[in-house]
């Protein structure tokens, strides 16, 4: 599911229909290569009229010449113009054929995902994270002071590649585990050049605290995952096996294991919390108040204001407001999708109560905010203190210079500051969740 990928996480994309369900074909990779490349390049010459006849009549209404030519005008305004497209991996999903072009755009990397039907049809257009970009390690993180090993996160058929990163000295340790925003993240929760989670996991243990982080399950078994994929499905069953994977190892203090979740991952970290019912701590990182229409809203008419004279660009975020309106009203088919994600999955959204959970659970509560966020703001953490009010062990905290991946900066944060400037995780919120973790009472984890 790639929902906040795509709207939480810096990119532009174009939505694809909910898949028929038909088995997928054998296909010549090299053919859909080619005809991925050309299709792109139709949009990179502004053959935008050409570049929709070769659409699946089905996803007309969001790849519309209009609609393509909104969508390119906004990614030439966030990265540049596109320098160059190679060939990538072809993949099969229920029915679909994925091609993964490697873009090079004049601002950066991404990956250039163009999906066709059974018949060579476009059914989807999506730019993602190219995870292959250079990172180095923050300042703050000692290399002398952990080391890391390989586990596996969960069972069969799900199991997932971790790494656990352990201080170095006398343990046990404290411990957290670190749970995705949504789309299929790496471990690292790779960004461009960016990898949040690598921050927090060296500069935490850098602390004297033990990290636990792992490929989320769409990341490494994407295309075998349903189009009815549940929250439980992306998120909450590997977060809660892995809690339950740290607090069995002998370097680690089971009576001081915390939950760390960004973006999605911090909307669904009190109901982890509660399904798992062991946790010390429980840590949002970035977590939006509202409903998830609200936030859709608000982060489309943002992306829009980037280039407020575009027509083409207001007519695509226009359509996908249509589609917005459409499921609100109760009038969008199950079968169709705003952005990859379909209405019971964003019902499923829309009747998350994390503020209920932790007013029901006696956990002790940190909740970190970025000024600089455009995709949850001060607006929801303003949400977040009315509705936390008056609840014990509780701390929220908001630094006016952080964007979404709590990395400094200036103004209101970019699409383009994700996927092109290198940063980290500032060092106030490694120091601040470190000094907050080391001083939680343990929980007795029986």
């Amino acid at each position: 599911m790639d929902i906040f990928r795509l709207l939480l996480v810096p990119l532009t994309g174009a939505v694809v229909l909910a898949p028929a369900g038909t088995e997928a074909q054998t296909v010549d990779s090299t053919a859909l290569n080619n005809a991925a490349i050309e299709w792109v390049t139709l949009l990179r010459d502004q053959h935008f009229d050409s570049a929709a006849a070769r659409v699946d009549p089905a996803a007309a209404a969001q790849l519309g010449a209009a609609q393509l030519e909104g969508i390119w005008r906004s990614v030439d305004g966030q990265l540049g113009q596109m320098e160059s497209l190679a060939e990538g991996p072809v993949t099969e999903a229920r029915g679909y054929h994925v091609v993964d072009l490697k873009g090079t755009f004049a601002k950066g990397a991404v990956t250039v995902r163009v999906t066709f039907d059974a018949h060579t049809r476009v059914s989807g257009l999506f730019f993602l994270p190219r995870t292959e970009a250079a990172w180095r390690p923050p300042a703050y993180a000692d290399e002398a002071a952990f080391r890391e090993v390989e586990v596996t996160v969960g069972k069969a058929p799900w199991q997932l590649p971790g790494t656990l990163t352990l201080p170095v000295g006398e343990g046990p340790f404290p411990a957290v585990v670190l749970v995705h925003g949504s789309g299929p993240n790496d471990r690292n929760e790779s960004i461009g050049p960016n990898r949040p989670f690598q921050d927090l996991a060296r500069g935490l243990a850098t602390h004297g605290i033990a990290v636990l982080r792992y490929d989320k399950r769409t990341k490494v078994y994407g295309v075998r995952m349903s189009a009815d994929i549940t929250l439980d499905e992306e998120v909450i069953d590997d977060a809660v096996a892995a809690l339950s994977l740290v607090r069995d190892r002998p370097e680690i203090d089971p009576r001081r294991v915390v939950v760390v979740g960004h973006s999605l991952g911090a909307m669904l970290a009190p109901e982890i919390a509660r399904r798992d019912g062991r946790v010390a701590g429980i840590v949002m990182l970035a977590a939006p108040a509202r409903r998830f229409t609200e936030v859709l809203r608000g982060q489309l008419e943002y992306g829009a204001s980037l280039t407020p004279d575009n027509a083409a660009v207001r007519s695509a975020t226009d359509s996908i407001l249509a589609l917005i309106d459409a499921y609100e009203a109760g009038e969008l088919p199950d079968t169709v999708a705003i952005l990859g994600a379909r209405p019971p999955y964003l019902a499923a959204l829309d009747a998350l109560d994390p503020a209920a959970t932790l007013r029901s659970l006696r956990v002790p509560l940190f909740l970190l905010q970025g000024g600089r966020d455009y995709q949850s703001t001060m607006a929801d953490f303003a949400l977040w203190q009315k509705r936390l009010a008056g609840r014990s062990e509780t701390l929220l905290r908001a630094y006016p210079d952080l964007n979404h991946l709590f990395a400094p900066g200036e103004g209101t944060a970019t699409p383009t500051e994700y996927m092109t400037v290198p940063n980290h995780v500032a060092t106030q919120v490694v120091d601040d969740l470190a000094d907050w973790i080391r001083a939680l009472a343990p929980r007795d984890p029986s």
